[in-house]
Order: structure tokens, then C-alpha cells, then sequence
């Protein structure tokens, strides 16, 4: 039942929002020898390769695009979106630490899920549909479709690169879909944790400041 409101509240977001963006779009040049998903990600981003290389050393790939998408909404360097998220920031808080105002950043206006906190994968997925859907002109409810089949995001690229005939495509795939289970539940254990730091944060900030008070209560008395 979550994973279809998750469905849902994705396809809603993506729905409200137009396709016209700054970014390149299309396949373009020869991705020999290159990394194929690193490639779509600086055609698309107008980032050079070796930038998205360094970014991998740090955030997983299918996390990589958050990155370029938050640089891009905040006008921000993409190495200073990375240096937050090596902080340990949730990529809602890197959003609100940018100015961004992620209740609107990542869903339609009037989406009914609007009040919902997103985690980091629903995030990674938001930005990685929009990205796949727009790069390789194909309708965002086919990325969503593949991506709950268990395809990775860097699967789904090769697949619209033409790559489905590799003799280990098929391989991979299957090793996908049997990864995809464990990757959410650690996806929703990551989450609880946030929350929990988050409250932490929240309590802490709110014991600060009634001392705070008290201190200065006792001063001007």
C-alpha cells in the first residue's frame, strides 16, 4: 500500500510540472569507453565528465543527479551541494540549507502529498524520473513503471541508449530486481534514522533556547 501511494504522489508530482527545463536534451556523442550513466548525467546537466567522476567518489550514482539538480535550483556549485551532503545532511535539509523551499521543489502545487516529508531515496527517485524522462524523451510513467520492476536508474539508461542487447544486460537486470528489496528496506531504515536525528536536533534546539530564556530572565531581574 506505500509503495503505491509512493507511485502516486511521484506521478502526481512529475504531472504538474512543465518539461521545459535549461538542461541538454538528448543523447549526444559517442559513449565509448565512457561511462554511460555518468555521460547522460553531463550531457544533461552540461557538467564535463570528469566533474561527475569526482562526484561519484562521494555520492552513490543513483544519487548523483540530486546533486546537479539542487546546484542548478539554488545556483549553487555542484562541490558545495557535495560538501553538505558529506556532512551527512538528508538531501531535504541540504535543500532547506540552500534557500530551497523543498515542499514545493519536489511536487506540484496543489499535489495532495505536498505536506509530506520526503525521504532520500523518494528524492533520488523524484530527480532521477524527471531526469531519465527528459534526456531520453520518454513519458515519466514508463521510467516509474521500470524502476518499481527493480531496475536500477543506470540499468533504465542503457536500456534507452540501445544497450539491451549486451550479453549481460538481461544478467544484470535479474541481479537488479534482487538488490531492489534490500536497497528500500535500508532506504527505510536510513529514514527512521533521519527523524530521529532530526527530533534530536529539534529538542536540543528548543532546550538551548528556553535556557537561554532562563538565563535571561535571571539577568534582568
Amino acid at each position: 500500500m506505500k509503495k503505491i501511494i509512493s507511485i502516486v504522489a511521484i506521478v502526481g508530482s512529475l504531472s504538474g510540472i512543465l518539461s521545459a527545463s535549461n538542461f541538454a536534451v538528448g543523447v549526444s556523442g559517442s559513449d565509448q569507453g565512457i561511462d554511460s550513466f555518468r555521460l547522460s548525467i553531463g550531457n544533461y546537466y552540461g557538467v564535463p565528465q570528469q566533474e561527475v567522476r569526482e562526484v561519484e567518489y562521494y555520492v552513490p550514482r543513483e544519487h548523483m543527479s540530486v546533486i546537479y539538480f539542487l546546484a542548478d535550483k539554488s545556483h549553487r556549485d555542484s562541490r558545495y551541494v557535495t560538501d553538505l551532503r558529506r556532512q551527512g545532511l538528508s538531501w531535504w535539509n541540504i535543500s532547506l540549507r540552500l534557500g530551497l523551499d523543498p515542499y514545493t521543489l519536489y511536487r506540484a502545487p496543489h499535489s495532495k502529498y505536498k505536506r509530506h516529508r520526503m525521504h532520500d531515496a523518494e528524492i533520488a527517485d523524484y530527480v532521477n524520473v524527471r531526469f531519465l524522462s527528459d534526456y531520453h524523451r520518454v513519458s515519466r510513467d514508463e521510467i516509474i513503471k521500470r524502476r518499481h520492476e527493480g531496475e536500477r536508474y543506470e540499468r533504465i539508461d542503457n536500456y534507452y541508449r540501445g544497450k539491451q542487447d549486451h550479453p549481460h544486460y538481461n544478467e544484470q537486470r535479474r541481479e537488479d530486481r534482487k538488490s531492489y528489496k534490500k536497497d528500500r528496506k535500508e532506504d527505510r531504515r536510513s529514514y527512521k534514522e533521519e527523524r530521529r536525528n532530526d527530533k534530536d536536533s529539534r529538542d536540543n534546539k528548543k532546550n538551548k533556547d528556553n535556557r537561554d530564556k532562563e538565563r535571561g530572565n535571571s539577568q534582568n531581574r
